[in-house]
């Protein structure tokens, strides 16, 4: 009597976890949508998305995923593009600067990502709202030191120009690996930002210098970049490789001592071996005729 009770409660426990289960299943997982502003020197508008999910405590790439980008302003959006994820998750989008973009009552502008999701995946967007400033870069020189000034300045309405101040400006030269990193001040009342360039930094053959100047990821601003050549004082100089062979001229002299000898060991053990060789047959010979006599 007690076994008939049991198995009712039992099947009832299997079909609520069942339903569990499948509700589990049937769960849309949330992504991460990530994007990244960079105006870059000419004006272009570089957008750098990233688009993953966390499925079962691990993070997942989600990848050939339509993601669109928009300008959004008083009149309505604007599709600026539309890209697809790679295998790692990421996708990039270049706004070219004649592309005319809508502006908020502000002179802001808005951009939105989005990714409209798909069956296991719910949709995700992404704003980022920027000022648009401008950076010029100009070179000069005080008390024998050659500097580098930036002046950040902001664009509204129709190219209506005001200096900012206070804004972190940071200063590299590219080298062939990296960026070197050799200052970094906020823009003045003038919105300028000033700094030294260093005085025995080779160039390239000509004595070139690519600087550049940049504000990064700032809340209002963004990141924006200007690149230019510095024409500098210290070409790089290539030297032509020493030849180090053992016949050349040019070798220390240990290196040809040691070979001498070397060279003369061996061939003593030559000679010695040849005439033991002809010994050997001249008194083989001189055996051979005393038992023929």
């Amino acid at each position: 009597m007690r076994r008939t009770k049991i198995y009712p409660i039992i099947f009832l426990l299997a079909l609520i976890s069942g339903f569990g289960y499948n509700a589990k299943a049937d769960e849309l997982v949330s992504p991460q949508l990530g994007a990244a502003y960079v105006k870059l020197t000419d004006g272009t508008r570089n957008f750098s998305i990233s688009l993953s999910a966390r499925i079962d405590d691990k993070r997942v790439n989600i990848t050939d995923a339509p993601v669109m980008v928009y300008a959004a302003g008083e009149t309505g959006k604007k599709l600026l593009g539309t890209v697809k994820t790679s295998s790692t998750g990421k996708a990039v989008l270049n706004v070219g600067p004649d592309i005319s973009l809508p502006e908020n009552k502000d002179g802001n502008y808005t951009f939105e990502v989005q990714y409209g999701g798909n069956t296991k995946v719910t949709s995700a967007t992404k704003t980022i709202q920027v000022q648009d400033v401008s950076l010029t870069m100009t070179f000069g020189e005080k008390d024998s030191v050659k500097t580098v000034s930036v002046k950040v300045v902001t664009l509204k309405g129709k190219g209506a120009n005001t200096a900012i101040k206070a804004v972190p400006v940071e200063f590299y030269i590219k080298r062939l690996f990296c960026l070197y990193r050799f200052g970094g001040e906020k823009t003045d009342s003038a919105g300028i930002s000033t700094a030294a360039l260093p005085k025995k930094m080779p160039g390239d053959t000509t004595g070139n210098l690519v600087v550049i100047a940049r504000i990064v990821e700032n809340d209002d601003y963004g990141t924006v970049e200007t690149i230019q050549n510095f024409k500098g004082d210290n070409p790089l100089i290539i030297e032509p490789k020493a030849k180090r062979g053992l016949g050349d001229t040019d070798a220390p002299l240990w290196m040809v001592y040691t070979l001498l000898v070397l060279l003369s060991g061996v061939w003593c053990h030559v000679i010695y071996v040849i005439s033991l060789v002809v010994r050997i047959n001249m008194i083989g010979k001189r055996a051979r005729r005393k038992l023929q006599s």
